[in-house]
This record gives C-alpha cells, structure tokens and sequence, in this order.
C-alpha cells in the first residue's frame, strides 16, 4: 500500500530525533529554572509579595498610576449641573414622568456668614433631543433667597428629550448648567 513512500532519515551528520517520555530525562534536559523548581530550590511567590516581583513592578506601577489618575480626574472634574455664582449654589435637575420633563433649579447662598440680600437671577432652558438640536425654550426667573434653599419649577412636553441645558444670569455675570433627563 506505502511501496511507493520513502522513509524519513536524518541528514548524515545528524542525530535521531529521540522523544523522551521518561519524566526524570525530560526534566534533565528542561530549562534551569523548571529544574530549580522540580528539585524544591525554587517557591512560588504568594501573597502581597507578588507585587514586588521583578515580573510585575511594571504592572503594580501601572495599576497604581491609573487607579491616581482616575482618583484626581474625578476630583477636579466637578458635573456639570452645580454651579456657583456669585456666591449662590445652583443645582440642576431634570426627570420624566408620564409624557413631560419635570425641571428644577434649586438655589442656596454657599457662605451664609455673607449674606447680603437676595439675589435675582433668570435661566434660559433648552431642552435637547436626541438629534443634538434644541426643541423647546423656556425663560424662568428666581430669587435667591437668605432664607434658605429656593427652587424654580417648569414642565416641559417631552419628544425624545435627553437632556437639559440652562444659561444662568445673575448681577452680569453668567454660567452653564447641564444635566442628563432621569427616566
């Protein structure tokens, strides 16, 4: 059936290649370090040792780089829908119910030690939909109160609204607020 199949051989010069199946020939012939760890010379790392390893310094310093910046990018990286201004705290929230948007602008002097007088301030607030583009606008005008908290209310009809945008003007100056539609 093979008669027309040449064996195989070596070049001249060359040794047989030769499987060891015989446990103590394979480790005799592995690497130093298989054989330092097959003889008892050579323990695994455990624990929190495994951090100062030569193999994973890099990775630990890694670890630790990433875990700093993430720590001092979420610090300083405030949300977009608290603002100062002037010394008034502005909170910015927004949530669907049924088929509107529910939107509230809460106001709050930050040092009471300071208070002065109240302070007036107007919004402008957009309502964005998911294309990007503003579908509704609506004014709204508040006082910041020493009392204590304040809170401007409107409604919104909802068309696939994401999110809220609101220009806040107060005493000249102005800031952005942003918040995402809570469904």
């Amino acid at each position: 059936m093979f008669e027309d199949v040449e064996e195989i051989r070596p070049a001249e010069g060359e040794e047989e290649l030769h499987f060891y199946y015989n446990r103590a020939e394979r480790i005799a012939r592995a690497p130093q370090n298989v054989q330092d760890y097959y003889n008892g010379g050579m323990r695994p790392v455990r624990g929190f040792k495994i951090f100062f390893t030569k193999q994973n310094r890099f990775i630990f310093f890694g670890l630790i780089f990433f875990v700093a910046f993430a720590w001092i990018y979420s610090g300083l990286n405030r949300t977009r829908n608290q603002t100062i201004l002037n010394g008034v705290v502005y909170d910015l929230s927004a949530f669907s119910y049924e088929d509107e948007i529910y939107v509230t602008i809460k106001s709050r002097f930050k040092n009471t030690d300071e208070i002065r007088d109240s302070i007036p301030f107007e919004a402008s607030v957009f309502a964005v939909n998911s294309d990007n583009q503003i579908q509704e606008k609506v004014f709204l005008q508040g006082l910041a109160e020493v009392s204590g908290e304040q809170s401007v209310r409107t409604k919104i009809r909802d068309f696939d609204i994401k999110r809220i945008d609101v220009i806040l003007d107060s005493q000249g100056a102005s800031k952005e607020l942003s918040a995402f539609v809570t469904r």
